[in-house]
């Protein structure tokens, strides 16, 4: 699992291409980006600094206003006739800045500029508006509106009709930009906000509080500075697209931008792109982590049918379903993220790549899962109740289900930097097909049942390569799996240890590690290690020899998955049923098919005629149950011979 103010953001971004290119408001000539919402699947650059206009962030508090709109009762008054009607629905129908005062009960302020003569400035300045079956603000038709808060306003839809068309307290067709330096309080029945088109927040503090999804846009989201805190009976925040050409994107200081989800369904919803380029964001999917995931209910943290980017935001995650979700690729190149989740802690249909930033996965089922996982640099932590990493399909909290590959999928796990720690039940690091490791520092604490291992590769062709980096991982001998190929050397050796032991190897590496849990082998590999030299292995008061004057890679264990010479200490080898020690593989020339206690040639299958019931070797048909030298009254409850036996 980003902290830039909203007019220093970075520059550029890669995320999903333009589903349309902004161009220059028909009317007042500034610069919009209403339709540049990238579209999902690509991962072309676009400009951050075009995600808001200068009319986003204007503030026209101050400025006289071109009329006043006042509430009171059942009523509200346009002061200025020509710029539209009063009523219980106050119509504006020209651009310009109103500012509004007052309180009213189920009065709506509608703009409807069918001319889209440019931006409307609704300052609301100490506004209270509660509705029953309607908008508290209604957006007809509009170039774009801009709320600018001022003091402490709240409007509140309680919707008692659910078939109502315009179903959310503040209901916008056209673009809608919230700011200023007051409060707004949005309370719906229904949806909170909902924007047909490009819905942005740049100031303020926006509190959604609604029974079904809090905020609801069909293009874009985005969120540049403000205190946003979103409660939802269903999604948090949702955007849906016809194209999956929708965008989610978060920006600005982490102390002047955060936002806090709590939703009864999926914290984030897109369907397109979501992008994490700055400030903080908090989300509670159900009731968090601690709870199992709902195979009927979607609860992910956040999830997106595109590809999801985190540049340097902070997020911090709790969910039952996956915390971080998306159908197409996940990119972390900075920042902080916290997830703690039932089922997933970071899941992509693609690729998952961490090139920097700080990933903590504190509770998962499984760590980190695509069809191919990079880690490139940054530190990464995972606590996972299967598997840590896993490079194509997995297991499911709710199903058998193997992700969207398939059961023949194969994956790529590749470790070039960084720092990689992984605590796992599971397999420590899965690839279902090859594990690549060429820098960086890896620690796996893998299982301490012998189903799984610290190291797992695919079984058709999968390989475990190594040309740099260091290298440790501790787990159970059953399915353990060393490297095979690369040009670093690497072992595998059966030593015991458990929680508190401290792990040392005298390579000159002054390598160490303090154990958390109890273990029976080690993978150790680093670049200090030279072929043709042995090395002592120590783990708390126990050794182990690492031998590479015969070879690159070094092996004593002996596994289900991974190969070494023999069993630890040795067993000799010979078993009853063995072959004969020069045995050929070759049947011989005399053998005629049969064994002994074989039927006879001639036997059809019958019982005989004269058959009694009886086998060779039963015993008298007036047996007791004793046998020659058995203790007259049996033997004790604990196994000792009675003590007439033993006198005897």
């Amino acid at each position: 699992m980003m902290k830039k103010c909203l007019t220093g953001v970075i520059a550029l971004l890669f995320l999903l291409s333009l589903a349309a290119c902004g161009g220059q408001n028909k009317d007042s000539g500034e610069n919009q980006t209403s339709a540049d919402t990238p579209s999902a699947g690509t991962a072309e650059p676009i400009n951050a600094a075009d995600m808001f206009s200068d009319s986003d962030v204007k503030d026209v508090t101050n400025e006289t206003p071109d009329a006043t709109v006042t509430l009171s009762g059942s009523t509200g008054t346009l002061s200025d006739a020509a710029r539209g009607t009063s009523g219980e629905t106050v119509t504006i129908t020209q651009k310009g800045v109103y500012r509004v005062t007052g309180t009213a009960e189920n009065v709506t302020i509608k703009v409807d500029d069918e001319t889209k003569s440019g931006n409307v400035y609704l300052i609301l300045d100490n506004v209270t508006v509660t509705n029953t079956d309607r908008p508290c603000i209604l957006v007809s038709d509009s170039d774009k509106v801009i709320l600018q808060c001022v003091g402490s306003n709240a409007l509140t839809a309680s919707f008692s009709d659910e078939e109502v068309k315009k179903d959310a307290a503040i209901y916008a067709k056209d673009d809608l930009t919230i700011n200023g330096s007051g409060t707004l309080s949005v309370k719906s029945g229904l949806h909170g906000i909902f924007c047909k088109n490009d819905l942005k927040v740049t100031g303020g503090t926006l509190t959604v509080d609604a029974a079904s999804v809090g905020i609801k846009s069909d293009d874009s989201v985005r969120i540049g500075s403000g205190s946003i805190t979103v409660t939802a009976g269903h999604d948090g925040i949702r955007i849906n697209s016809e194209t999956a050409g929708g965008l989610f994107y978060l920006s600005g200081d982490a102390q002047t931008c955060s936002v806090a989800v709590h939703a009864g369904y999926d914290g984030i919803d897109v369907e397109g792109s979501a992008v994490f380029d700055a400030g903080s964001m908090t989300v509670t999917t159900g009731d968090g982590a601690e709870t199992a995931k709902d195979d009927k209910t979607s609860q992910k943290g956040v999830k997106c049918d595109g590809d999801l980017t985190v540049t340097a935001a902070s997020l911090t995650i709790s969910s039952p379903d996956d915390a971080m979700h998306a159908k197409g690729n996940v990119t972390i190149s900075g920042g902080s993220i916290d997830a703690a989740t039932a089922d997933d802690g970071i899941h992509a249909d693609g690729s998952i790549t961490i090139n920097d930033g700080n990933v903590l996965v504190s509770k998962a089922l499984e760590g980190l899962e695509a069809e191919t996982i990079n880690i490139n640099g940054g530190e990464t932590v995972i606590h996972a109740s299967d598997d840590g990493l896993n490079a194509a399909g997995g297991s499911d909290s709710a199903s058998e289900e193997t992700g969207p590959w398939g059961g023949d999928s194969t994956g790529t796990l590749s470790i070039t930097g960084g720092y990689l720690y992984v605590n796992a039940q599971g397999d420590g690091l899965d690839s279902n097909g090859s594990l690549y490791v060429t820098g960086g520092t890896v620690i796996v604490e893998g299982p301490t049942n012998n189903g799984n291992g610290a190291l797992d590769v695919g079984e058709r062709g999968g390989v475990a390569s190594i040309t740099g980096g260091t290298v440790l991982a501790l787990g159970s001998t059953g399915m353990a799996v060393n490297f095979s190929e690369g040009t670093q050397c690497a072992a595998l050796v059966a030593l015991s240890g458990k929680a508190g032991d401290t792990v040392t190897v005298d390579d000159g590496s002054d390598f160490t590690f303090t154990a958390g849990k109890a273990f029976a082998c080690v993978v150790y590999s680093s670049p200090a290690l030279q072929q043709g030299k042995t090395y002592t292995l120590t783990a708390g008061s126990g050794t182990a020899t690492l031998d590479f004057t015969s070879g690159q890679f070094y092996s004593d264990v002996s596994s289900g998955m991974g190969g070494g010479p023999g069993m630890p200490g040795g067993t000799g080898g010979d078993f009853p049923g063995n072959s004969p020690s020069d045995f050929n593989g070759e049947r011989p020339s005399d053998f005629d098919g049969s064994f002994p206690g074989n039927p006879p040639s001639d036997f059809n299958g019958e019982r005989p005629s004269d058959f009694d019931g009886s086998f060779p070797g039963d015993p008298p048909s007036d047996f007791e149950g004793a046998f020659p030298g058995t203790p007259p009254n049996g033997f004790p409850d604990d196994g000792t011979a009675a003590e007439d036996t033993q006198s005897a």
